[in-house]
């Protein structure tokens, strides 16, 4: 036998309990205000002898209304007719001390003891009545004092029920108010502006429904921020590798005009020639290979693949391939390799390539052939120091190969490394300095 459980809403239980005690409070200022008001009335000063004009017209226009009509002391129904058009006035007809008439016997059979039948029968007026049939006392009684009760009772009512509307309606003014709230906040979020927060103070469903805006609006806001990131990177990535590949494309393009134009003295350096094309074309099919990685593993980040290389003979080659092609193009290039001790280096082979690749675009584009470009290398405290100097052609133009640089700059920080450039009278400086290791 299984049980039903009945999950209930925060939010109806909390107005059920609201009703219930708007209510209760209503309620209590009901009776409150009742019981001053009747107190009140029970003690207010009556004084009757005012009133007794008012109480003889009443009991001669009543006079003449038997007379006129011929009515008998059996004729009730005549009696009240003309009692209901009375205004607060209570009337009894007494036969040989028999009440034949009582304006209020409806009131006196339910409510014996009435608070607001104020007479006094030592003051009471009578007044002899002639019917067709007989005679009877006519005792009349100016009720003033129901009339005010009456009102009091009416008034304090409407104003409890109508305090009672207006505390339900706060309470759905303030349901409207959060749910517009959110409303707004959605129409805000939709706008694009994942950084608005919604705020509540409730602790019902609008306060789970305003959390999980708030969750969903910081996992929008999470995933724009790290699709910005990755378009920015992907971005960066395909000008950097434009940047990296127009470098040994113009190498290429080089050697290959001084073959077509047949400007080598020997075979041998016609063989040269071909060497540097077929390894600048071997290096732009590794960039544009790891292009295409990156695109094809959705987008991820190039994974550095680091080897232990010996330092004597990486940098010697990075110089000496540097001051080879940049001798062909018809600069003046000076190499000091100032390194005796063998070293080792942790290196991803192909990004120390695009650093030097860069440098040689850089130079191509901005360095002075009538000028001596200086490269020198040197092992300081285990750390591996290549400087390189230049002058440029126009320093206005000095920074327009922010990308490259860069980049280099990442890719050296990338080796525990830092590469760091300045201009001085317009002289480019560019320092690399790359951690070694020695052999004891």
């Amino acid at each position: 036998m299984s049980v039903k459980q009945t999950k209930y809403s925060k939010l109806g239980l909390s107005m059920l309990f609201k009703v219930l005690a708007y209510g209760l409070v209503c309620i209590l200022i009901y009776f409150l205000l009742l019981n001053t008001a009747v107190h009140y009335i029970d003690n207010m000063h009556v004084d009757l002898d005012k009133y007794y004009e008012q109480i003889k017209n009443t009991t001669e226009d009543f006079q003449n209304y038997i007379t006129n009509n011929e009515i008998s002391i059996k004729d009730i129904d005549t009696i009240k007719a003309w009692d209901k058009g009375q205004n607060l006035m209570h009337i009894r007809l007494v036969e040989n001390n028999r009440v034949i008439y009582d304006s209020m016997d409806y009131i006196i059979r339910f409510t014996p003891k009435v608070s607001y039948i104020y007479y006094d029968l030592t003051k009471d007026i009578s007044n002899i009545i002639e019917f067709n049939d007989g005679q009877a006392t006519l005792y009349i009684t100016i009720l003033y004092k129901q009339r005010i009760e009456q009102r009091a009772v009416y008034a304090i009512g409407s104003f409890c029920v109508l305090l009672f509307c207006l505390a339900l309606f706060h309470e759905f003014k303030n349901l409207v108010r959060d749910i517009l709230e959110i409303k707004k906040g959605i129409q805000i979020l939709e706008g694009g502006n994942l950084a608005y927060e919604l705020k509540t103070n409730r602790k019902d469903e609008i306060a789970d429904l305003t959390d999980s805006i708030n969750r969903m609006r910081k996992e929008l806001d999470l995933q724009r921020k790290e699709e910005e990131i990755l378009r920015q990177k992907n971005n960066d990535l395909v000008t950097s590798i434009s940047h990296d590949i127009r470098t040994p494309l113009t190498t290429i393009n080089s050697y290959i005009d001084l073959i077509m134009e047949k400007r080598y003295s020997n075979r041998n350096e016609f063989n040269r020639y071909l060497d540097k094309i077929k390894e600048k074309s071997h290096l732009i099919n590794d960039l544009t290979d790891n292009l295409f990685t990156h695109f094809l593993n959705q987008n991820t980040e190039y994974k550095y693949r680091y080897e232990i290389v010996i330092g004597n003979d990486f940098i010697k080659y990075l110089l000496d391939s540097l001051g080879e092609d940049l001798r062909d193009k018809g600069y003046q290039v000076t190499i000091d390799f100032d390194i005796n001790s063998e070293f080792f280096l942790k290196v991803d082979v192909m990004q120390i390539q695009r650093v030097f690749n860069n440098l040689e675009g850089n130079l191509i584009k901005y360095a002075l052939k009538s000028m001596p470009i200086v490269y020198s290398a040197v092992l300081t405290n285990n750390i591996v120091k290549i400087t390189g100097k230049n002058y440029i052609q126009n320093q206005e133009h000095s920074d327009s190969h922010g990308v490259g640089i860069n980049n280099c700059q990442e890719i050296i920080k990338l080796h525990s490394g830092e590469m760091t450039t300045s201009i001085e009278d317009r002289c480019f400086i560019v320092t690399i300095s790359i951690p070694a290791y020695l052999i004891d």
